[in-house]
């Protein structure tokens, strides 16, 4: 491949001379900094409920709130940061993260927590669709899909480091509140190092596609909305519904079905995040050898045979081996979803990924809070079946699916 089509680090041609590497700096910790805010609270359910007076079904409303708050984001983010830039949007995203965990840490009611999560949701709605964006721009697409994993390996770690702070906090007696306090830290960092690169023009691209022969071709005009990418859409509601779904009601499960004491209760979803963050590190090398469709197909089914063991489990250390294979293989499910979504129309990358991440928000919103619903009336582990249905559907879906090959 010429020099003049790619430079050694796989960049598109047309990144500012500062190179990608402060792009995606700020990227992966905006990532990092919103899943701190996002997963704080489903590690304190148990806390909250006991504090609020708040049922399965009230809890069930917090993620719901969060997702709708995403959605707006979502809704406003995809053109401006084709227009404007994804770091300036970056960096408001994480002030508003920021002002949300802090609402909620001095929330004196439930409905003020709904309100704090709403303005954590829109927060992470601007900024993790610019950062995704922004890391899709910096690089062509032959390396797209290993740093889509590599970012979303920093979100992964910053879903690992809440629910394990609020284990520590609960452990030493310390009041839940004051992990939403501490959670605000990397979201200020975030909004910092975003501006940051901003001023220095890190994001100002010219995106053109890297064709076989190393010469580099104009976009051709299509259309956005897709066959592939209405695939791509469903397969991210159904792999979020299934992932946020588990995910919020993971300590709730450990604490009052399998009888886990608080802390490590709070603390399990740290490891279910973990093993994502390490399935999205793998993910990296295997980009590199198999194909996305390969990936998904791979992974959805594991993922369901993982979920299956998860809720059969009839004491806590199961649940938690289940829980780390779960999060293993849920690891490269969204960030390949967004590497093959994005390589279409990588000139549209903002609006493609805001596409992609509504949809995913439309799942997050819908199922986590239905399973708390179905949790009041039949148990939450007969109500968890939710989810090991939506990654079934997913897997056969993607079992049926074509997609075209991945631009070298």
């Amino acid at each position: 491949m010429s020099p003049s089509s790619k430079n050694a680090a796989g960049r598109v041609p047309g990144v500012a001379a500062s190179g990608p590497g402060l792009g995606l700096a700020a990227a992966c910790l905006s990532l990092f900094a919103y899943a701190t805010a996002l997963f704080i609270t489903p590690a304190s359910n148990n806390e909250i409920a006991r504090t609020f007076g708040a049922s399965l079904g009230l809890l069930g409303r917090l993620p719901l709130a969060l997702m709708v708050g995403f959605l707006v984001g979502v809704a406003v983010s995809g053109r401006l940061a084709d227009r404007q830039g994804k770091l300036p949007l970056m960096g408001v995203g994480n002030l508003c993260t920021t002002a949300g965990v802090m609402g909620f840490a001095m929330a004196q009611d439930f409905q003020m927590t709904l309100l704090a999560n709403f303005v954590v949701g829109l927060g992470g709605g601007l900024s993790e669709t610019a950062s995704l964006a922004l890391v899709s721009d910096l690089y062509a697409a032959a390396r797209r899909t290993s740093m889509a994993n590599l970012s979303q390996a920093m979100f992964s770690a910053g879903a690992v480091l809440s629910p394990l702070a609020v284990g520590v906090l609960l452990a030493a007696g310390v009041d839940w509140r004051w992990g939403y306090v501490g959670v605000a830290v990397p979201g200020v960092l975030a909004a910092v190092l975003s501006l940051i690169a901003a001023v220095r023009r890190v994001d100002r691209t010219s995106i053109a596609p890297v064709s076989r022969d190393s010469q580099t071709r104009a976009v051709p005009a299509s259309p956005i909305l897709t066959p592939t990418l209405g695939l791509l859409s469903l397969g991210a509601a159904l792999y979020v519904g299934a992932e946020i779904g588990q995910s919020t009601w993971l300590s709730v499960l450990l604490e009052r079905e399998l009888e886990a004491a608080p802390a490590p209760a709070a603390a399990g979803l740290s490891l279910l995040w973990l093993g994502l963050a390490l399935g999205r590190l793998a993910a990296i090398w295997v980009a590199r050898r198999l194909t996305d469709l390969a990936i998904l197909r791979g992974s959805l089914l594991l993922a369901t045979a993982f979920e299956a063991a998860l809720l059969l489990s009839p004491e806590p250390v199961f649940a938690l081996a289940a829980s780390f294979g779960l999060g293993v293989c849920f690891g490269p499910v969204f960030p390949t979803i967004v590497s093959a979504a994005t390589s279409a129309r990588p000139d549209r990358s903002g609006l493609v990924m805001s596409i992609v991440v509504a949809a995913g928000a439309i799942g997050g919103a819908i199922f986590p809070a239905w399973i708390g619903v179905l949790a009041d009336l039949v148990g939450l582990r007969p109500a968890l079946l939710m989810c090991l249905a939506l990654l079934g559907v997913n897997a056969a879906m993607f079992l049926g699916a074509r997609l075209g090959p991945r631009p070298r």
